[in-house]
């Protein structure tokens, strides 16, 4: 009522003007709401710090000779631990903050400058009071010494103000307003482009400087409704229309005790007398509540005032510029966490409310006890004492306010000048000259109130910062004595990192837990510190009593998720990962993980994309996860991504992983030759780890039957080291004929090989290196096949079937039958070879390696019995692995070249180039067709890159020096017949080059014949 009568009462431009401030006021408390849930996270975020655990992952698994072999590669899980991050103020509330005093500014000024007289003299005398607290001239615009900047301020506004108010009284308030509001404006433009900071800490300074004055003002505003609470308890008893609906003076009597209670319990434990687990009234509540109270009770007491104030245009105008400084600064103070001017403003609440709504009660009782005990309606005239007089209200609640100021030690302004360091530490830690005045401060401050954490904290971020630990842990032990608080056992726990430091670690966790026993973060670190040890229960127990306590579960699910795959708890890992849902990324990576490594399906949901090219540990094992999966092979986007990332000089400690995809995704895509680069790469940057690679490249070689130089890489890899090789190498020899060397290194101590499988199978292939068809014949199948796999192309074809048909183990029987059929074609026996590919590999058999493998060996069967028509119906409908793409396009290449489709086989043989550089017939006949449609240097391109992706093969290096002999590239081809030399014996090397010397002859010759 008393808001709407106010409004009524004002014209219109002054209603909006005053709409405006009261506006302001209400966001300057929401202000304070936001800070109140969020103002500890602004300034010391609560932040995540992701640590990735390496899991083996297998890729590209192969069974050459029987023997299961593949690429091994990292899949990261992540778990996320809490620490306490730097320090981070939110230059948003300072500019909010200024905002606010600038709108007080340009408000008071107007509204003093139409008082009477004396009030005129005493606000002009507070506002100068108010503008020097701001500090300007320490900002160095004229000199930090001098006053010239404050007395040029002081004497525009104050001047204006005196101006409208002895010699321009005619002027409107809506007019005087736009005055001060130029006024205003201008002089912060001026000082802000006058200033030598920036614009942020200017205005930091501003803010910082003021709030010293905005206390004193929020302590006169608190004076001013420090017993409006109790006015509106009397209003609720005796405001009813009908006598038998008002209370009496026992309810009256009880209710007031009850809230003066609350204020003496709140005393008593503040100055910490009394220490009761009981839910009490929030100082800031009772704040709120007596400041609404407070603008109705102006109101009332008018009469008190009206010689002075006119309540409308005066009064109730100054009472909102009041409650915006007080709310402005309070929520400030919020949202920097500054406790100890939160804790000052909590004891002048507790103090005035107490101070003054004690007299106020015994005024009320003195005066009119007994009107309200005839439940009459006091409320109305409460301002008209009969008996006691409404100045002793404020006389014994100032005498009563000086006696609990006394005996608090004045503790309210040690709280505040605490404060008010803290801010100008604050301030003097943002500039680079005077880093030791912002520890000047702190420490002022810390000593000023010294139940307040703020300024200690940041005394410790700023030793954390400048990397002083003893000073930093000096500080920690000091507020874990006195103000004990989780973030303080995060921060600790954050400076044992050594191993050595494990047992106390530990120690300070558990003391942390014990201290707060709910506390999601601190529970969730000790789950993840016992992780690492050999307590995996008590890790288990404190992730499912994180999980409990989490604000934010998903963070706990995806560590529970790493926490039971790194432990080998598949079962667990399986059951929960189907359990939890979310979008939260390491929680979508960890299941991404599990499914992957237990052979699970993949889950729906995968990690996002990258929407910053500055990796973290999280997105990094996201992306990277996401991309290793095998059925990742068309999405070109990734490699660019990969690319992309890696220009950034942050993301360099990801590097090696990194390119390490990159080489997956182009061997999975169809481009070996840039795989081969990539790999080649890492394996020359990385000495110590070039092994791993080399084995890498072995493998791939080996998928593409290159048995000599999957063999050269490795022994490479054997010699840098990298143990998995020494199986590997066996395989390659073996296939690549040389089985005395295989042998050899199969029969290498067992300690070479770093699994007892590894071991035994080593065995088994030197033993199958030396069988004979006799031994074979009587051997276990698994000799038996690879004896065959072995041998079958140079045995006759009688001691080949003799031992295939001794196999009996179905499983085998079809793998055993590829050589057979294989040595059937060297023989050109087709019928064999089509009934063995029948009987073994019907329409029904399952589409896998072995299947491909069947697949090219028909393709071969027709195209040697030149049933062309076959090849050119059934090709397209057949089944080829990733690996075997060579032969598919070789044969279409060749179907597509007898039809005369020129354009269609050059389409073709340039895919075969590109997609199996290793597929030596392939490569062979796509020289040939681009020889024979006259692109010589096309035919010798294709050569070239065949031989640089195949070193090893005699007949590509042949065929290339042959074909830059025809194009007249005598040098390139000298250099070949280099290369070639010490690849073959020195017979076949005679015989080729006597050849090559001859074409060299003739064109000499025709070179001296032509000049």
């Amino acid at each position: 009522m008393a808001i709407l009568s106010f409004w009524k009462n004002v014209d219109g431009g002054r209603r909006a003007l005053y709409l405006l401030l009261l506006g302001a006021v209400l966001a300057a408390v929401g202000l304070g709401i936001y800070g109140f849930y969020k103002g500890d996270q602004l300034v010391f975020p609560l932040e995540r710090q992701a640590e990735l655990f390496p899991a083996e992952a297998h890729l590209d698994e192969a069974s050459p000779l029987l023997t299961p072999i593949r690429i091994e590669a990292n899949a990261y899980l992540v778990s996320e631990r809490y620490t306490v991050g730097a320090m981070q103020l939110p230059i948003w509330a300072v500019w909010a903050v200024l905002t606010g005093l600038a709108l007080s500014l340009t408000f008071f000024w107007t509204l003093i400058s139409s008082l009477k007289r004396l009030p005129f003299y005493i606000a002009v005398g507070l506002g100068m009071l108010w503008l020097s607290t701001f500090n300007l001239d320490l900002l160095g615009i004229f000199s930090e010494t001098s006053r010239t900047l404050l007395l040029i301020t002081l004497g525009v506004l104050g001047g204006t103000s005196y101006l409208f108010h002895s010699f321009l009284p005619q002027f409107s308030f809506t007019k005087r307003f736009l005055v001060f509001t130029l006024l205003v404006l201008g002089l912060g433009t001026a000082i802000f482009y006058a200033s030598p900071f920036s614009v942020d800490l200017t205005a930091m300074h501003l803010v910082n400087y003021s709030t010293l004055g905005s206390i004193v003002a929020s302590a006169l505003f608190m004076i001013l409704v420090g017993y409006e609470n109790l006015h509106g308890l009397l209003w609720f008893n005796t405001q009813a229309q009908q006598p038998n609906r008002r209370f009496g003076l026992p309810q009256f009597l009880l209710i007031s005790v009850l809230y003066l209670g609350n204020l003496v319990l709140l005393y008593l434990k503040q100055r910490r007398i009394l220490d009761l687990d009981i839910v009490l009234l929030h100082p800031f509540l009772i704040l709120l509540c007596s400041a609404v109270v407070g603008f109705w009770g102006l109101r009332q007491r008018q009469l008190v005032y009206s010689r002075f104030l006119r309540f409308d245009t005066e009064a109730a105008p100054i009472y909102l510029v009041l409650a915006l400084l007080t709310f402005l600064n309070l929520g400030y103070a919020y949202l920097l966490a500054n406790d100890a001017t939160l804790n000052a403003y909590k004891n002048l609440v507790v103090l005035t409310h107490l101070a003054y709504g004690i007299p106020f009660l015994i005024y009320v009782l003195v005066n009119f006890g007994p009107l309200i005990k005839q439940k009459l309606r006091v409320y109305k005239v409460v301002y008209e004492p009969k008996r006691l007089q409404y100045y002793t209200v404020y006389l014994m609640g100032t005498v009563i306010m000086v006696v609990l100021l006394l005996h608090s030690s004045y503790a309210v302004q040690n709280q505040a000048m605490g404060g008010y360091y803290t801010y100008l530490g604050d301030l003097y830690r943002q500039t680079e000259a005077l880093p030791l005045l912002a520890e000047q401060y702190y420490t002022e401050a810390a000593d000023r109130s010294r139940t307040s954490q703020r300024a200690r904290v940041s005394l410790v971020d700023m030793y954390h910062q400048g990397g002083m630990r003893t000073l930093e842990l000096r500080q920690l032990e000091t507020l874990m004595e006195n103000t004990p608080a989780p973030t303080h056992y995060l921060r600790y726990a954050d400076l044992l990192t050594d191993q050595a430091d494990l047992f106390t670690h530990l120690q300070l966790l558990r003391d942390g837990v014990k201290a707060f026993p709910e506390h999601g973060p601190l529970l969730n670190n000790m789950a993840l510190l016992y992780g690492t040890t050999t307590f995996q229960d008590s890790a288990a127990q404190y992730l499912d009593l994180a999980l409990t306590h989490a604000q934010d579960p998903e963070v706990v699910q995806a560590n529970q998720l790493a926490f039971l795959l790194r432990h080998n708890f598949s079962a667990q890992a399986k059951e929960f990962a189907a359990k939890y849902d979310g979008d939260y990324g390491p929680l979508l990576t960890n299941k991404l993980a599990i499914s992957f490594l237990l052979k699970q399906p993949v889950p729906a949901t995968l990690p996002g994309t990258l929407q910053d090219s500055l990796l973290t540990a999280q997105s990094f094992a996201g992306f990277y996860l996401k991309n290793l999966l095998p059925t990742v092979k068309a999405d070109t986007s990734s490699i660019a991504t990969i690319d992309r990332l890696l220009r950034q000089e942050v993301n360099q400690s990801y590097a090696d992983d990194l390119l390490l995809l990159k080489g997956l995704l182009q061997q999975r895509q169809g481009r070996p030759k840039d795989a081969k680069t990539t790999l080649n790469q890492l394996a020359t940057a990385n000495e110590g780890v070039a092994g791993y690679y080399y084995d890498i490249l072995g493998q791939w070689m080996l998928q593409a039957k290159l048995y000599p130089i999957a063999a050269n890489y490795f022994d490479e890899a054997r010699q840098a080291g990298y143990k998995d090789a020494h199986l590997h190498a066996i395989l390659a020899h073996a296939l690549n004929g040389n089985l005395d060397q295989a042998a050899q290194i199969a029969l290498q101590p067992a300690s070479a090989f770093p699994e007892e499988s590894q071991n035994r199978a080593a065995t088994n292939l030197a033993i199958a290196t030396q069988l004979t068809p006799e031994q074979a014949v009587t051997a276990p199948d698994s000799l038996k096949v690879r004896f065959l796999q072995l041998k079958a192309s140079s045995l006759p074809v009688a001691d080949v079937e003799k031992v295939a048909q001794q196999i009996t183990t179905p499983a085998l029987a079809p793998v055993a039958a590829l050589p057979l059929v294989a040595r059937y074609l060297q023989e050109n026996n087709l019928v064999e070879a089509q009934r063995q590919l029948n009987t073994h590999f019907p329409a029904s058999f399952p589409k896998n390696v072995l299947k491909s493998e069947a697949t090219g060996l028909q393709a071969q069967l027709w195209y040697q019995a030149q049933a062309w028509q076959g090849l050119e119906k059934e090709l397209p409908g057949m089944y080829f692995a990733p690996q075997h793409v060579g032969t598919k396009l070789y044969y279409q290449a060749l179907v597509a070249q007898r039809n005369k489709q020129v354009k269609a086989a050059t389409n073709l043989y340039n895919q075969l180039s590109q997609k199996a550089p290793g597929h030596e017939a392939g490569q062979l006949a796509a020289a040939s067709f681009f020889s024979a449609q006259k692109q010589g240097l096309r035919a010798y391109d294709v050569l070239l890159e065949a031989v640089s992706y195949n070193p090893q093969s005699i007949t590509l290096r042949k065929a290339y020096i042959k074909e830059a002999m025809k194009q007249g590239l005598k040098d390139y081809a000298l250099q070949g017949l280099e290369g070639l030399q010490p690849l073959v014996s020195p017979t076949e090397y005679l015989t080729f080059k006597r050849e090559i010397d001859a074409q060299l002859q003739v064109s000499d010759s025709l070179n001296q014949s032509w000049e």
